[in-house]
């Protein structure tokens, strides 16, 4: 991944500590909300932002799925 598209650990730990946050602070899924926090920045650095459980959205008509 160029490194334009890629959060800097900062930005991730920054964003994980928020989702932990708004959460409120649960013990033992710090690696959860991590990959989130990385799918999230990630998502909004391509222009292809993610839902909450991972997905990233589909743009379109709905023919490009592939379900």
């Amino acid at each position: 991944m160029p490194p334009e598209t890629r959060p800097t650990h900062g930005e991730i730990r920054d964003r994980a500590f928020h989702l932990w946050e708004r959460r409120d602070r649960p013990h033992g899924h710090a690696d959860e909300f991590w990959l989130q926090a990385e799918r999230e920045l990630h998502g909004e650095m391509t222009g292809r932002p993610v839902f909450p459980d991972g997905d990233f959205v589909r743009s379109g008509s709905g023919s490009d799925c592939c379900c």
